[in-house]
């Protein structure tokens, strides 16, 4: 093979790896977006908090999905100046970041897979309690967060309709809809509180599948241009 092929072929491959860097920076710029929705959702804060669940860790995951979008920028910056540069190391730094990056995240997605379950359930158990004290003899804070949540979720009760006697107002609906029943949600609030964090988890887990492919894209193509650029150096 030719210099001048070798070089065209690594031209090729320095553009397509700071192309990708950028595609790379703007998953951090989303990975940031979907941390601060995760801290500024009204939604699940008023669950975790209906069903008594620590917040903590709710906001403990948006600033991590902060930190994990700012580190990936800088790794993506850091990939953009290796690849104008074609310096071996910053790309070997680029590579090991990358692949320190998708083993935390994948150690991450485990983890949660492991615990969602224990989860679902220690709401779903919090929730039955709920039902427990009627909607009226209840003090106005917990009312507005329950009729936040039946609202919403378009449900009326915790884990039955028949919980609240009489039926708040939030429990009314005229949507033409089979779950809308004689003026009421005719469904209770524990599955669709189920279903509603399970949507939430399942955006998170898609934006975290999405730039974990783009790290395994950029690992290879890093890998490629720092063997490409060792091979022209021994073309005579």
């Amino acid at each position: 093979m030719s210099y001048g092929e070798m070089s065209g072929g690594m031209k090729c491959l320095k553009y397509l790896l700071f192309l990708f860097n950028l595609i790379f920076w703007i998953a951090g710029v989303g990975l940031i977006g979907v941390g601060i929705w995760v801290l500024v959702d009204t939604g699940t804060y008023n669950i975790m908090k209906l069903a008594e669940v620590s917040t903590f860790t709710l906001y403990v995951g948006g600033y991590v999905l902060i930190g994990a979008g700012v580190v990936t920028m800088i790794v993506g910056f850091l990939g953009c100046f290796g690849a104008i540069k074609e310096n071996s190391c910053l790309l070997g730094t680029f590579f090991i970041s990358l692949l320190l990056l998708l083993c935390l995240e994948i150690g991450i997605g485990i983890y949660a897979a492991v615990q969602k379950d224990q989860f679902y359930g220690v709401v779903e158990k919090a929730l039955g309690a709920l039902s427990k004290t009627d909607y009226a003899g209840r003090d106005e804070a917990s009312r507005k967060i329950i009729d936040f949540v039946q609202e919403n979720l378009e449900c009326c009760g915790m884990n039955s309709t028949t919980n609240w006697n009489p039926k708040p107002k939030s429990c009314t609906c005229t949507k033409t809809v089979s779950h809308c029943v004689a003026g009421n949600w005719n469904r209770p609030c524990n599955v669709q509180v189920r279903m509603f964090l399970m949507n939430s988890a399942g955006i998170i887990a898609g934006v975290a599948c999405g730039i974990g492919a783009i790290m395994l894209i950029g690992m290879v193509l890093s890998c490629c241009l720092i063997r490409s650029k060792g091979g022209s150096s021994e073309v005579v």
